[in-house]
């Protein structure tokens, strides 16, 4: 992830701005502004804000993903997140029961009904949750009932063969790392591209999973 050179001055300062905040999404987004501009020792000091925050009064796919936002903090700083991605992955399952009876025969219609938005973010969180737990054949099947309920014109086009973590857990479970490499320029390319066309304004926090996949896959490598 590079960060163009117009955007590094108001992002520090807007990281400025920020910088006592005490609420969890804006803690985590300053996390995630000093992670892309490579200030580790920043980044790890507002992972640990972060997670010293109350979780905050979520339920179902939001409380889910801010589980496992606080999971992949704790794998940035080395620490046990067993915990974090159980009690993520659980929800995510309990999402996913209630929305697969009610999904709509046309899974391609203009406007997504509610059971299939919370069907496909809950696929989404499951697949990444399995990365995250190294369950890779789980990531995979995963990955593949995901996109079985996305069509084609929704997804980012170099996705629609796979998303960048099924290759890297297709490369960790078959011990082919040239499929692992392909996963991981995927996801950093994909991560690139958000911050260039500006979805990812990295003082917010909506991208702070990717970006800690794309380190966490890199580091496979080593």
């Amino acid at each position: 992830m590079k960060v163009p050179e117009h955007l590094v001055k108001p992002l520090l300062e807007q990281l400025e701005d920020q910088e006592v905040s005490d609420d969890c999404l804006v803690i985590r987004g300053s996390a995630l502004g000093y992670a892309i501009l490579d200030n580790v020792e920043k980044r790890d000091e507002f992972i640990n804000k972060f997670l010293a925050t109350s979780e905050p009064e979520l339920s179902g796919n939001q409380l889910a993903r801010e589980l496992q936002a606080r999971a992949v903090g704790k794998i940035l700083l080395e620490k046990s997140a067993d915990e974090l991605l159980t009690r993520a992955k659980e929800i995510f399952e309990v999402e996913l029961e209630k929305a697969l009876p009610d999904l709509p025969e046309d899974l391609a219609i203009d406007v997504a009904t509610e059971p299939l938005r919370n069907a496909r973010q809950a696929r989404s969180g499951l697949m990444e949750n399995a990365f995250l737990s190294k369950e890779w054949a789980m990531c995979i099947s995963e990955a593949e009932h995901g996109r079985s309920i996305i069509p084609d014109y929704l997804l980012y086009q170099p996705h629609r063969e796979g998303y960048p973590v099924e290759f890297v857990a297709k490369g960790m479970h078959t011990e082919d790392m040239e499929m692992v490499t392909k996963g991981i320029e995927m996801q950093e390319e994909f991560l690139d591209y958000v911050i260039q066309v500006g979805y990812l304004k990295p003082w917010e926090e909506a991208y702070f999973t990717s970006y800690a996949i794309s380190l966490i896959s890199r580091k496979l490598l080593e």
